[in-house]
């Protein structure tokens, strides 16, 4: 009776799938097609407003510019769109999986068309269906941190949060010009908005890292928060510097660096542009990897080393380039009261010193990380390292038996240890 309602019962689970398939199918050949469409006015449209100077000076051409523009635009989007695929394919029976693809392809859309749209203009259906498109996005975009990675809103205050965050963007996107509306609202007001929102979702994956989630969870957060990182910082400090560093858009500025440094200050802002649109474009894909591996794959990628380094090395070169900023400024005063222009010499003198306080403080920091959040581990491996100093030239076998019982045990914490040795002396169990 069981073998013949077997197929009955599995015939719902197998419709609710096709049906999310389908539907999956048409949302994204919806925003291909978006993405397709503009790709012929955007490239038409970088070709008529780049620089001819700094092209001409490196040797490149317009289209070339333009292609290499476009590519990385239609990266991002696609990158977005297989990962999110990938995951409706092989999760499309779990909610929070679902939500996941569904978030990563409307935000993989808005990244892409907030550039492949730039300078177009769009009417009609169109401009709303874009609207819907960036309000899916940016609204899934917060939400998911709050419920990510078992679908529930931790803490509850998330879900009003949500319904703020929901509203907010919809006057944002479709009534941008009202006083409530954060595009009327100047610019650091807007930067601070987002990042308050952006450290909310954080926020609550490290709540719920600290009193909600199980052994698993807590492998699938640190994904989960080392793609959102990568999604927050990436666009952040790319606009922030082109606000802070003015000199891309600012005729007065340029011209005065122009007149300083030569013709080829045009050709070194454009590179700058050009690897900072990369570097971006690489950001932005982290965030859809990072939440793949940690619902398909987050067992079999540690990413605990990588969590480490990073924090090793972002400490570092902040640092070393606080360094060379204060002994520049510091040097260059100095030399300038002995030889009169010493900006040369300073500047060759502090990346000496940038270059030997490279490997002395790289392990200074990786120390600190290591005593301060990796404590356990530290302690381990300062205790297996005692060891191996002390059985170097150990020859007595009962000797060599205790420290290595020792060591296990402090090492491992094993709530059993026994240690079988052949020979004449008999087995030592603790």
């Amino acid at each position: 009776m069981a073998m013949t309602l077997l197929p009955h019962v599995k015939e719902p689970r197998q419709r609710r799938q096709q049906l999310i398939h389908w539907l999956w199918a048409g949302l994204t050949l919806v925003i291909l097609g978006l993405a397709i469409a503009s790709i012929s006015p955007r490239f038409v449209h970088l070709v008529a407003t780049v620089d001819r100077r700094p092209i001409a000076d490196l040797g490149l051409t317009r289209q070339a510019y333009a292609g290499y523009i476009t590519t990385l635009d239609m990266l991002v989007l696609v990158t977005h769109m297989l990962i999110a695929a990938v995951i409706v394919w092989r999760r499309s029976d779990e909610r929070v999986a679902l939500f996941v693809a569904f978030a990563l392809l409307t935000n993989g859309a808005i990244a892409s068309f907030y550039r492949l749209y730039a300078g177009n203009e769009i009417d009609g259906g169109w401009r709303t269906l874009l609207n819907l498109i960036t309000v899916a996005g940016l609204s899934s975009s917060v939400i998911l941190p709050y419920i990510f990675p078992d679908g529930r809103f931790v803490p509850r205050a998330t879900v009003v949060l949500s319904v703020m965050w929901t509203i907010q963007v919809t006057l944002a996107v479709f009534w941008p010009e009202l006083p409530v509306s954060i595009p009327s609202w100047p610019l650091y007001q807007q930067v601070l908005v987002l990042l308050v929102w952006a450290a909310s979702g954080l926020i609550a994956q490290l709540y719920r890292y600290v009193n909600i989630s199980n052994a698993v969870q807590r492998q699938q957060t640190k994904w989960a928060i080392a793609g959102l990182t990568a999604a927050v910082l990436g666009p952040v400090g790319y606009f922030v510097t082109a606000v802070i560093v003015p000199t891309m858009s600012g005729p007065r500025v340029s011209n005065v660096l122009y007149q300083r440094i030569g013709a080829s200050f045009f050709s070194v802002s454009f590179l700058y542009q050009l690897l900072g649109l990369t570097l971006l474009s690489l950001l932005l894909i982290i965030f859809p990897l990072s939440f793949a591996i940690a619902i398909l794959r987050y067992h079999l990628w540690e990413i605990d080393i990588i969590i480490n380094r990073t924090m090793v090395y972002t400490t570092l070169t902040g640092l070393l380039m606080l360094i060379y900023v204060v002994s520049v400024v510091l040097l260059e005063s100095v030399f300038r009261l002995f030889v009169g222009d010493g900006t040369s010499l300073a500047v060759v003198v502090s990346t000496l010193t940038i270059t030997a306080l490279f490997t002395p403080l790289r392990r200074r920091v990786q120390d600190f990380i290591d005593r301060r959040f990796y404590r356990r581990r530290y302690d381990a491996q300062k205790i297996l390292s005692a060891f191996a100093r002390s059985v170097r030239d150990e020859v007595e076998m009962q000797r060599l038996a205790e420290e290595i019982i020792s060591a296990v045990g402090h090492t491992m914490q094993p709530a059993h240890l026994s240690l079988w040795l052949r020979g004449p002396l008999k087995d030592r169990r603790i």
